[in-house]
């Protein structure tokens, strides 16, 4: 239905296009297929969201709080009396098992997910180092016995599954070592070292093939329990003593792509008919091509939308290109040093301190190369409408999206809403900063692009200082890279359409705020 309307109107539109005079036709024609192809990907969208619906069909999704830990429970409509507890890894979140645990549960299984400590939605920080079994290692698998011990007592099931991805991958597999009832693990993106020919019981290890590093592991791990030139999908050992050991390599796969492959739920389908003598029926579902389609169609959808739009006269700024270079550079190299011994302590969490910190010290000290005589104007033109609609495209449609099937972005506690603001401090000027670049008369994209690697190269540098308390910061740079892929390549098309510059800046400044606010755990040393 929704494609033959989608016919008909393009149908009509260009029919009505032709039947203009050939100048007003070449005036027009630029917008309108703009427009007609902003509603294309809009289509796509639609029908898109509702093959991710239509995977979930069947499925009673039920959220609950155990003591401060948010639970995701998927029942079938037909239970085969099997629970499969799924953990997250590292800096993610359980909406990215969220397809796993959908071909499961479709299978029969009962599949719980939910948020280690400082992740997700989970507001209670942790602290110490993943690296050591008496730090956060500790606390994560406290966390995860506690979840397995409540929905045991209330399920009662005939064997119990852990499923766990990079960092709890290893938390699965010395949880199942302190227990006597968990029948098998599977690991994905596996590297831990606590495996041996016994313990834990019947073990399934999944590496993307582009994961070099990790392959190799998965090869050590069989060799130092005995194996000779151990093979990819071989079964070695029993299921009947518990020795059950297999390594499978998902073709075409890195660390993230792994879980949203169509081959990781096949081979996870496969190990469960061999391990338990049933036939799950697990077919495996696409959502990881259609949550890609999603993503991909909204940026084209908003940028062909954007590009309809007239296009105004912009003000420009005289900005010395040299100033520019040496204020920059001085501002890279003086910005962490002067950090590493004196910054303000805005909020708790030293990584979402120091990106407040290190955001405005660096903005203010490369303000400098910024002329002051033209500055009035640019701060005048603003749009409250403008910063509304950006919020409101950004917040609702993108974020929603990234919040049901990648990372938590929408749930705002009042922790995580608290650290948005004081981020603010931060984010603010360095995104005003960053549009009034844009607006230079010369080298303006080569000053942006500049401005922004210069940014990553400080916080490198503030990481190699301090890494035991500022090594999320890398992960906030490869946010800071994704942020600029997308808002930031279509804030800056927006800018020329509606002269707002102010505006689109403070826009992007909250979602950058918002994305780190939400997607950084939440850390104390």
């Amino acid at each position: 239905m929704a494609i033959a309307t989608l016919r008909y109107l393009v149908i009509l539109k260009v029919k009505k296009i032709l039947s203009l005079q050939p100048t007003k036709r070449l005036n027009l024609m630029p917008r309108q297929i703009n427009l007609l192809l902003s509603v294309i990907f809009f289509s796509v969208i639609i029908i898109s969201g509702s093959k991710l619906f239509k995977a979930e069909n069947g499925i009673m999704t039920i959220e609950r709080n155990i003591e401060g830990t948010p639970i995701k429970i998927m029942k079938p409509e037909q239970s085969n009396g099997i629970l499969v507890f799924i953990a997250h890894g590292f800096a993610g979140s359980s909406n990215f098992m969220r397809p796993i645990a959908v071909s499961l549960t479709q299978a029969g299984f009962t599949t719980i997910r939910f948020d280690f400590l400082g992740h997700g939605e989970n507001n209670l920080p942790y602290s110490g180092s993943i690296t050591q079994i008496s730090g956060a290692t500790k606390s994560f698998i406290n966390q995860t016995n506690s979840v397995i011990d409540y929905y045991k007592n209330i399920y009662h099931p005939s064997s119990i599954i852990l499923l766990g991805h990079s960092m709890a991958s290893d938390i699965i597999f010395r949880t199942a070592l302190t227990r006597s009832d968990i029948s098998s693990v599977i690991g994905i993106s596996t590297y831990t070292d606590v495996i041996t020919s016994q313990k834990p019981t019947n073990i399934l290890i999944l590496n993307g093939e582009w994961e070099p590093t990790l392959k190799l592991k998965a090869y050590d791990i069989l060799t130092k329990i005995g194996i000779a030139k151990p093979k990819e999908n071989i079964l070695y050992g029993s299921f009947d003593d518990g020795s059950a050991r297999k390594i499978i390599s998902i073709k075409n796969a890195d660390h993230i792509g792994i879980l949203f492959s169509k081959r990781t739920q096949e081979a996870i389908g496969q190990w469960m008919n061999e391990a338990f003598e049933i036939d799950p029926t697990i077919e495996a579902n696409q959502m990881g091509i259609w949550i890609a389609i999603i993503f991909i169609s909204m940026f084209f959808c908003f940028f062909f939308y954007i590009s309809s739009l007239p296009k105004k006269l912009n003000q420009h700024f005289d900005i010395p290109f040299k100033k520019f270079i040496f204020l920059n550079s001085c501002s890279l190299i003086f910005t962490p040093l002067i950090l590493n011994f004196l910054k303000f302590e805005f909020v708790i969490f030293p990584a979402h301190n120091h990106l407040i910190n290190h955001l405005f010290l660096y903005t203010c000290i490369c303000l400098f190369c910024i002329p002051t005589n033209n500055l009035k104007t640019f701060f005048t033109n603003r749009s409250t409408l403008v910063f509304l609609a950006l919020i409101l495209v950004y917040g609702m449609f993108f974020g929603t999206a990234l919040n049901s099937y990648v990372s938590t972005f929408i749930p705002m506690s009042g922790q995580r809403l608290s650290l948005l603001i004081m981020l603010l401090i931060g984010t603010i000027p360095y995104m005003i900063y960053l549009q009034i670049l844009f607006n230079a008369k010369t080298y303006n994209w080569l000053m942006v692009g500049i401005a922004k690697i210069q940014l990553l190269c400080s916080l490198v540098i503030s990481i190699a200082l301090n890494f035991e308390e500022l090594f999320l910061i890398g992960y906030a740079i490869l946010l800071f890279l994704l942020f600029s892929i997308f808002f930031g390549s279509l804030s800056n098309k927006l800018s020329k359409r509606v002269y707002s510059q102010i505006s689109v800046g403070f826009a992007n400044a909250v979602m950058l705020a918002w994305a780190y606010s939400t997607a950084l755990p939440l850390y104390i040393p």
